[in-house]
């Protein structure tokens, strides 16, 4: 059974409220208006909730066996494959319009809820991986792998709203996923689209989580 230390505990409880918040406002939406238009909401938060839990069992498996081993190999593809999910939630508001079901405020309220909740999973997953990267390569290093970590979640999210691809696929379907991958990262300028979505969203990222880092990084101690 796995034990949790009080700081975790006190995060769990604090990613619960804000999660919490985000299905409060879409549960009271579905016995107001009668429609399940939003139900892909609980779901959304589900993934991006399994991008933190995987980072978390990576840290956690990273203070027993080393990097390398294949247990720790599994979960940081694991962790890769769903932290996108965490961001991706940020293009949901491409579903607000007015339905005249309820107010387009509270809707917009709602998504906005659920764009807070997985951009607090995915920075506090993508946080507690990069101190262990920390640990291991030093602060310029750890940068650049979390700059590329990025960048592919970046390209992640295009591959999911434009080109309807989920992490599942990477399964289930990882021929025609290649496929699609494999001809816009040899041309990228002659898919626009993809690069602009993804360097939207890379500088967006980046610059967000740079400002959570320049406030929260370790201090390396130094010897005397």
């Amino acid at each position: 059974m796995l034990a949790f230390s009080e700081t975790e505990k006190r995060c769990l409880r604090a990613l619960g409220v804000i999660s919490g918040l985000s299905l409060a406002f879409f549960v009271v939406r579905v016995i107001l208006t009668g429609s399940s238009y939003y139900s892909f909401i609980p779901w959304n938060l589900l993934l991006a909730w399994l991008g933190l839990v995987f980072g978390w069992l990576l840290v956690r498996q990273l203070k027993i066996t080393r990097w390398a081993s294949w247990q720790n190999i599994a979960l940081s593809l694991l962790w890769l494959f769903f932290l996108p999910n965490t961001w991706y939630v940020l293009t949901d508001f491409v579903h607000v319009y007015a339905t005249g079901e309820i107010s387009e405020l509270y809707d917009i309220v709602m998504i906005n809820a659920l764009v807070i909740a997985g951009f607090v999973l995915g920075f506090t997953s993508l946080y507690m991986v990069h101190k262990e990267l920390f640990k291991r390569f030093g602060e310029k290093r750890s940068l650049y792998l979390v700059a590329g970590i990025i960048l592919l979640s970046s390209f992640a999210i295009y591959l999911g709203r434009n080109l309807r691809w989920n992490s599942w696929d990477v399964i289930t379907n990882p021929s025609s996923l290649i496929i699609n991958v494999s001809d816009r990262i040899i041309d990228p300028l002659g898919h626009m689209r993809a690069f602009n979505v993804t360097g939207l969203f890379f500088v967006l990222l980046s610059v967000m989580y740079g400002a959570i880092w320049l406030v929260l990084r370790p201090v390396k101690k130094r010897s005397s």
